[in-house]
Formats: structure tokens, sequence, C-alpha cells
């Protein structure tokens, strides 16, 4: 019963990343999505920055560590 259990979540696994690496596997050129805020092109386009970028660049601006403030 436990063996039985065992083998059915491995292949319920296995179709899930699968599922999940389609592009990257079976189309020519397929690559993983870019979820990084800092390398993903449309979150660039949309304004939105990465935070450890914004707190380094609120504290050369003079900012105070810890509650940046600067806006």
């Amino acid at each position: 019963m436990l063996l039985k259990v065992i083998i059915i979540s491995t292949v319920l696994l296995g179709i899930a990343f699968l599922g999940l690496a389609f592009r990257a596997l079976f189309v020519r050129g397929g690559r993983f999505p870019q979820t990084s805020i800092g390398k993903n092109k449309q979150m660039r386009e949309l304004g939105i920055t990465c935070v450890k970028h914004d707190e380094l660049n609120c504290h050369k601006n003079g900012g105070s560590f810890g509650a940046c403030g600067c806006s």
C-alpha cells in the first residue's frame, strides 16, 4: 500500500515538473521565464525595480540607514 502511494506521487511529481519545464525542454530556443526583477524586461517597462537597488541608491543620496524615506 505504501509503495503504491509513493509510486503514484512520484509519477505525479514527474508530470508536474515536465509541465513546468515544457517550454524550456521541448520548444526550440525555449528557456525558463525570468522572474528576477532586475532582469525582467516587462517589469522594468512598468517601472518596477528591485528594492535592493532602490535602497542602495537612497543611501548614496544621503538617506539614513534602515529607514530610507527618499522619494
